[in-house]
């Protein structure tokens, strides 16, 4: 064999390894960032994040005060939801119309048409903040009530938008239902995206 042609074989070999290296380490540092983020957690605890009122989303805030949050379906949250439902890749749909927290009865309501369910907050183990990330369209962020089994409850979803914005204007919701049902929140992480800088690392 020719040595150019020898000398040229084993330059595609190592070059193939390199990119094929860089390809995995990619995705092992991307799907890394995924699953529960306990700093994120904390500083939900810590009361560092936007008011209640920030939240966007398939509901609205419609009325809030000591023990008591009620969300309830706007024009503007409504075509979200069509727009999740028929216009987008998301597979899971919050489908409430009316969602209400109330500590001196210690249930949540929820209300789908005429339809109203009541289920006592000792139901559940956790209040759960889960990312899905579309990449370059943005991030939802969708809200659970995680019961004692591990099933979960959707009930609302944020708006799509820029993943720490959205987490920040969404996470007063979270810490909002957290005082009212004295259930702990839990934050989790979309493994497909990385964005440099985000979440921190530490509080």
């Amino acid at each position: 064999m020719h040595p150019a042609i020898e000398l040229s074989g084993t330059f595609g070999l190592i070059a193939f390894l390199v990119i094929l290296a860089f390809i995995l380490v990619v995705f092992v540092v991307v799907q890394r960032g995924g699953g529960r983020n306990e700093v994120l957690e904390q500083w939900i605890g810590l009361g560092r994040c936007g008011p209640v009122g920030s939240f966007e989303g398939t509901l609205a805030v419609e009325q809030t005060g000591p023990g008591f949050l009620r969300l309830t379906k706007t024009h503007q949250a409504g075509r979200l939801k069509f727009r999740y439902r028929w216009l987008s890749a998301i597979r899971d749909q919050a489908s409430y119309d009316e969602v209400v927290f109330d500590r001196s009865r210690h249930v949540v309501d929820l209300r789908k048409k005429d339809k109203v369910t009541s289920l006592p907050f000792g139901r559940f183990s956790a209040i759960r903040m889960r990312e899905v990330s579309q990449q370059e369209a943005g991030s939802v962020w969708h809200f659970d009530l995680v019961q004692a089994e591990g099933k979960y409850l959707l009930f609302v979803s944020s708006a799509r938008g820029n993943r720490r914005i959205m987490f920040e204007n969404s996470a007063g919701l979270a810490k909002t239902i957290s005082e009212i049902t004295a259930l702990p929140v839990q934050v989790v992480l979309s493994g497909n995206v990385w964005t440099p800088g985000w979440p921190p690392k530490s509080l």
